[in-house]
């Protein structure tokens, strides 16, 4: 039905799914001028909204895809962006190219800090969601054992300077597509207003779990260039509880998904609170 409507609304193009998340998918509209895609998600996931929202607010910026429009219909939302030409990321972590490895995480590093963080929550932006640090979003989680529930809530139970910034919510070499030395960043919908500190975490508990052997240049690399246009704190207590909080909130999402899909997120929470990842 979605491939329908886009064939009526868009005159003369062929459509071909790209690769997508657990609740959306994407097309590819070929022949389509400018060359647009269409992410589709299901009406009632509210992540459509939060992407349209957070992407409205950085159109133009040349961080994000620039949006072109947004349209429902009874089942689906349809946010209509620019297609991104270039390479994924983390292609570059795979295939062990350092050199380029280490350029993305210091334009990961700039990005965040001086051009996505640097917006400030106002009373006009309230269409997006608050993002906190959670707090007790893991005791209806019945998969996870209380033992882990109790050191988890020991670890959230800190206190940070409140600030708010636009963040992305899933920061990171592989939302990002590169092209010579530029880097769009892709995949918004876990978008919101929260602590920055929510995706510096994201970004060092993601290059520590895949790839080990990297993570302490790169993270050095990431760290140094988000800190020459910030002075938030950044602590080894701070970012653990917040990659947390980012765990727990992916757990909530995956509560009613197969055991090894829940074993496999048990394990990156139990992982995530024993791993230094600061210094």
């Amino acid at each position: 039905m979605a491939n329908d409507i886009l064939l009526r609304k868009f005159q003369n193009i062929k459509l071909t799914e790209l690769t997508g998340g657990y609740t959306n998918y994407t097309l590819l509209l070929e022949r389509s001028n400018p060359l647009v895609i269409a992410k589709i998600f299901n009406k009632n996931n509210s992540d459509a909204k939060s992407e349209m929202n957070t992407l409205t607010l950085l159109n133009n910026s040349g961080v994000s895809p620039r949006i072109h429009d947004y349209f429902e219909d009874d089942t689906s939302s349809y946010i209509i962006m620019d297609y991104i030409h270039g390479i994924n990321g983390q292609r570059f972590l795979d295939q062990g190219d350092m050199d380029k490895a280490r350029e993305i995480y210091k334009l990961l590093g700039v990005r965040l800090s001086n051009e996505i963080h640097s917006i400030k929550q106002k009373n006009s932006h309230s269409e997006l969601p608050i993002i906190v640090l959670v707090n007790g979003g893991i005791d209806s989680l019945d998969f996870v054992p209380s033992d882990v529930k109790d050191r988890v809530k020991h670890i959230l139970d800190i206190h940070v300077k409140e600030e708010k910034t636009i963040i992305h919510g899933d920061y990171g070499p592989h939302n990002t597509i590169v092209s010579d030395d530029s880097m769009v960043v892709i995949d918004w919908e876990w978008g919101g207003w929260g602590h920055p500190l929510q995706d510096i975490a994201w970004v060092l508990w993601f290059v520590h779990l895949h790839y080990p052997d990297f993570s302490k240049e790169l993270s050095e690399i990431f760290l140094n260039a988000y800190c020459l246009h910030s002075t938030i704190q950044i602590t080894e207590e701070a970012v653990k509880a917040f990659a947390l909080s980012r765990v727990i909130n992916i757990l909530n999402r995956i509560k009613n998904a197969n055991t090894n899909v829940k074993n496999e997120w048990l394990r990156r929470l139990e992982w995530t609170m024993k791993t230094n990842f600061v210094g």
